[in-house]
């Protein structure tokens, strides 16, 4: 739980916070924004506890209230962040015979992916009151963005990364320049 302890999530607390007040000053309208967040996350343990989750498990794919690390090799899928820290190697997925597509969703957590540029890749990256620091530019608080490996050539066999992050940081590294 690295996360909660980080100045990026105390920040968008803060600005929440300020925000709030503002709005219950200037318009006297008054939004508990810390509540409708806990209870957010709240709801959010109790369906994944509802479909089968543990709450304080996690398994290849799903990583909580823990660390992992993560060598990614087979067919792609999906792999889950919340409250947690994990390493995640992207570098060793062939992609020889088929495109494949790998989703990373964190929330409240951190995400740091390893990617090899020689291997073509697409990452479509969403953050809402989050961080993501991709190899040539960061993308900061809210926004979308995509990025390309070098070896990308439209039409040809690729991976396709989709990252989701809230309330968490990730950070894609390049092998060879970790």
């Amino acid at each position: 739980m690295p996360f909660l302890f980080s100045g990026l999530f105390w920040g968008v607390m803060l600005v929440l916070f300020g925000a709030s007040m503002i709005l219950r000053a200037v318009f006297n309208l008054d939004i508990p924004v810390f509540r409708i967040i806990f209870a957010l996350v709240i709801i959010y343990f109790g369906v994944k506890l509802l479909v089968g989750r543990q709450a304080f498990k996690g398994d290849g794919n799903f990583s909580m209230f823990r660390s992992s690390d993560v060598t990614m090799s087979e067919s792609g899928g999906e792999y889950n962040v919340i409250f947690g820290q994990s390493n995640i190697d992207l570098s060793d997925i062939d992609i020889s015979e088929k495109s494949k597509k790998v989703e990373v969703n964190v929330v409240f957590g951190s995400g740091n992916l390893l990617i090899d540029p020689t291997k073509p890749m697409k990452l479509n990256i969403s953050t809402v009151f989050a961080d993501c620091k991709l190899p040539h530019r960061n993308i900061n608080f809210f926004g979308d963005s995509n990025y390309k490996t070098p070896s990308f050539v439209e039409g040809e066999n690729y991976l396709m990364l989709n990252i989701d992050v809230v309330f968490g940081n990730v950070i894609v590294v390049e092998k060879g320049q970790e």
